[in-house]
């Protein structure tokens, strides 16, 4: 599968997880669930940006710089987020936050950086390698009660500060 591909599919997997835990119904075990889902898939998102497809797309620097920073400016407001109760009134307002931030990320992501722009030279044959490198990486996180187990534990250790 090719990178692009991997990288869209995401997208809708974490779009999709976001629909999800703003239909399901306010400090429900349900709500909580899905959250959990989606902290999971945001992660290994950002794991596999970080860690395979950025590297790739090196030449575009200052592409990268504005994706990371959009990174950061995604987990801060999920420090906020998990720092606010679901039974606060502050809650739906930190939540809608989070969720135009983390959109406006993929959007933006798929807009300047899917297809690789220009100085950025990739082969059909290396975007094919990347993407089932990145797709194995997500199923591989996605099956380890280890990495499921650390993620939510951090989320725990922001909620507590």
């Amino acid at each position: 599968m090719n990178a692009y591909d991997v990288l869209k599919e995401h997208h809708v997997v974490i779009k999709g997880l976001g629909r999800k835990v703003s239909e399901a119904p306010v400090n429900s075990e349900e709500r909580h669930d899905l959250f959990d889902e989606m902290l999971i898939e945001l992660d290994i998102h950002f794991r596999i940006e970080d860690d395979l497809y950025y590297p790739a797309l090196a030449a575009a620097s200052k592409l990268i710089a504005v994706a990371h920073a959009e990174h950061r400016q995604v987990i801060d407001q999920l420090s906020v987020l998990l720092k606010t109760p679901q039974g606060s009134p502050r809650y739906p307002d930190e939540w809608n936050s989070f969720k135009t931030v983390l959109e406006a990320h993929a959007d933006e992501e798929e807009r300047d950086m899917i297809p690789a722009p220009p100085p950025v030279h990739i082969t059909d044959d290396e975007l094919e390698e990347l993407g089932n490198k990145m797709a194995a990486k997500i199923e591989e996180y996605r099956g380890s009660a280890l990495y499921k187990l650390r993620t939510k534990g951090r989320a725990a250790l922001v909620r507590s500060l």
